[in-house]
């Protein structure tokens, strides 16, 4: 008797064990249940918003020896407290996972010779900087403004007064101012080249030259254009003994004005001699199919540190 009494306590314990230790298991089933559904589904982060329409450049007052603020910023490259968060082509509205009191830095941004495959920050515009409040689920608009960094515009020509670009031994015409009120002239006076079947080359080059940084030192020529011809921009690199002649970019003809930013780096680090100075020149060469060549320019800069 005594021993059946044993085992039928032993056999309740080991049910009571039993039942507990399900219990715990479900209990941690559940648990891991819960876990696994928030790793898997985790709480949607509310984004605040910021907007920007257009970046603006300034070159009044102050900054009027930058000439022009004539542009062509087609991106911007947006920071968060020094963290790149994208580059956005603009217009653009964007979202950012942050929120509170924090550093928006903008960089304007541009197609490089003038190709959508070459967007990059322009590294002659100061950038845009501002303390923003974030809240989520809010849109907070910009309108940047950026000038010039300092003393980065070393030539500027505006065609207002006179003209600092003389034509070569070459050239069967010249460079003129356009004649006042001259609607085609994009800002004031523009200059314009006239080419005709008597007439159908034309070059010229800077008058000045300029001691361009080489290696990684960016090289930028920005210009304001209207031509129904192609434009050749390349630079004479000139030393004590020769002249090297280096062609960078053949512009395509525009019936509307339009701006580039040309990038000089390459033409000036393959130079094979070991140049004292620069020329800027630019070269058009009458098409067959063009019976009268006008080429129009304005507010061309060579931007440098």
């Amino acid at each position: 008797m005594y021993l059946l009494y044993i085992c039928a306590n032993i056999n309740g314990y080991l049910k009571m064990s039993l039942l507990k230790i399900l219990y715990i298991l479900s209990i941690v089933v559940i648990i891991c249940t819960l876990v696994s559904c928030e790793l898997i589904d985790p709480e949607e982060q509310i984004p605040s918003y910021i907007h920007i329409d257009s970046i603006g450049v300034s070159t009044q007052g102050h900054y009027s020896e930058y000439g022009s603020s004539s542009h062509k910023i087609t991106d911007a490259w947006v920071y968060i407290d020094d963290q790149l968060i994208g580059a956005f082509e603009l217009p653009a509205t964007f979202p950012v996972l942050w929120e509170g009191t924090h550093t928006v830095t903008v960089k304007p941004g541009i197609k490089v010779n003038g190709i959508s495959a070459t967007r990059s920050i322009y590294p002659f515009y100061e950038p845009y900087v501002v303390s923003l409040n974030l809240v989520k689920d809010s849109i907070i608009t910009l309108n940047p403004t950026v000038t010039y960094f300092p003393s980065t515009v070393k030539w500027k020509e505006d065609f207002e007064v006179g003209i600092s670009l003389e034509e070569t031994l070459f050239s069967d015409t010249t460079i003129v101012q356009t004649l006042a009120g001259d609607p085609e002239a994009f800002e004031g006076y523009s200059g314009v080249v006239h080419l005709d079947a008597t007439r159908d080359f034309f070059q010229c080059k800077t008058i000045n030259s300029y001691e361009l940084p080489r290696a990684d030192n960016p090289v930028f020529l920005e210009m304001n254009y209207k031509t129904n011809e192609k434009i050749l921009v390349g630079l004479y690199a000139n030393s004590t003994t020769q002249t090297e002649r280096l062609e960078i970019l053949n512009i395509n003809s525009s019936n509307t004005w339009n701006k580039i930013y040309i990038n000089l780096n390459n033409a000036i680090n393959r130079t094979t001699i070991n140049p004292d100075n620069f020329h800027v020149f630019f070269e058009v060469q009458k098409s067959s199919d063009v019976s009268n060549s006008k080429i129009l320019f304005d507010n061309i800069k060579l931007v440098y540190n």
